[in-house]
């Protein structure tokens, strides 16, 4: 009779990705998404809409911008705190969650994006997002062994 194996505490994990893959993933999303929005531009990868100016004689948001040295655009940067939270923040075997960490930047963004769409996946985002998975994809291993718990 001959030998056979008995696998008695093994988990095996049929998925090419893990939470280290996920978060790779996440990180570059994360970059092309503020990328994106540093240039101005929307989820649509058009030019996002152009700052309100003041009235009645008074500066506005863009005058107050460019006295500051920044560009009068929607690129969601004043101190540069809106965009420093961005970051991944959970990810697993099955999803990578990215956001603002920071709960005031976090309340900006969204006010920011009720006024204009810009965080979300573009076009671009798209395919960058294609090439890190297909990265990924091409050395990740399809079954692996893990300890049980």
């Amino acid at each position: 009779m001959p030998f056979q194996t008995k696998i008695t505490r093994a988990r095996f994990v049929l998925g090419p990705f893990t939470a280290e893959n996920m978060e790779t993933i996440g990180g570059v999303l994360v970059d092309s998404i503020s990328t994106r929005i540093r240039k101005a531009l929307n989820v649509n990868d058009t030019p996002a809409k152009a700052l309100k100016p003041g009235r009645n004689g008074r500066r506005g948001y863009p005058d107050y911008k460019a006295a500051r040295g920044l560009m009068p655009v929607r690129d969601w940067v004043w101190t540069g705190r809106t965009m420093r939270s961005l970051k991944v923040k959970s990810a697993n075997e099955n999803q990578a969650v990215i956001g603002f960490v920071d709960p005031n930047a976090d309340r900006v963004a969204h006010v920011n994006n009720l006024r204009e769409k810009q965080f979300g996946v573009s076009p671009k985002d798209r395919q960058a997002l294609n090439a890190a998975v297909l990265a990924v994809l091409r050395k990740a291993q399809v079954v692996r062994v893990a300890k049980a718990a």
